[in-house]
């Protein structure tokens, strides 16, 4: 989004002060209305800077559905030993070995886990380096498979730490993809990636495009549904509780 000016204030919620940050983005064809629960902050998006006190008055007038978003549920959550995560879909436990110096290894033999050496102050960049790491390798082996079948040749693929995108592809074919992907079931990853692919042929969401989506062998309804109820939650994984 190409936004020329930045308003920072902050409303009420709940008797708690949060930041609101309206942006102004010309392309914007009306009030735009976000909320990232892991900052703890609201973001308005007007068409131009006289729109912004009508921005302003928009969030306030949703303050029951801001404060909805804005549960604890949704805050972030810094990995930490004995905590219970998605991995590929299945509840792993992190366990942590402080006196180990092996790297972040999988351990399904008695219940799923994740083992984890060094210190614990460094366990949640270890564990979020190794999601990132095991993330880049699913979704790059997934986009081959898909463009191979759709005869296209990507580019670079970026594996980014997004809060609000599970992926996206540039108008010059790179491809995105938040590395929490790899929290998700299979099928999920597999929707995304090759949604995203497919925006190599068509760079819109036209009935042609979901006929390319749906010859990748993916069930793009199921798969955005569960984006819409579970996803939310994955956003904080690995967050650092000051944001």
């Amino acid at each position: 989004m190409s936004a020329s000016h930045t308003t920072r204030t902050e409303i009420n919620i709940r008797e708690q002060s949060t930041p609101l940050i309206v942006r102004v983005n010309r392309r914007a064809k009306q009030l735009i209305l976000k909320v990232d629960p892991i900052a703890g902050e609201i973001l308005a998006t007007a068409p131009s800077k006289r729109a912004i006190p009508e921005a302003i008055r928009f969030a306030q007038d949703r303050i029951d559905w801001i404060a909805e978003q804005l549960s604890d549920s949704l805050r972030g959550r810094p990995f930490s030993a004995d905590m219970r995560i998605p991995f590929a879909g299945i509840e792993h436990i992190i366990l942590n070995d402080p006196s180990s110096r092996r790297s972040v290894q999988v351990d399904a033999e008695l219940i799923p886990a994740i083992r984890v050496g060094g210190q614990p102050e460094h366990l949640n960049r270890r564990v979020s380096d190794w999601l990132k790491r095991e993330a880049r390798k699913r979704i790059t082996h997934k986009a081959d498979e898909y463009c191979r079948a759709l005869g296209k040749e990507r580019r670079r693929i970026n594996i980014r730490d997004t809060r609000t995108r599970w992926g996206s592809c540039s108008s010059e074919g790179v491809l995105s993809f938040s590395w929490r992907l790899i929290l998700a079931p299979p099928d999920i990853l597999d929707y995304v990636v090759a949604h995203e692919c497919a925006h190599l042929i068509h760079m819109n969401h036209s009935p042609a495009f979901w006929r390319v989506v749906r010859q990748l062998g993916v069930d793009a309804r199921a798969a955005a549904t569960w984006l819409d109820q579970q996803g939310p939650a994955l956003f904080s994984y690995g967050v650092a509780e000051n944001g």
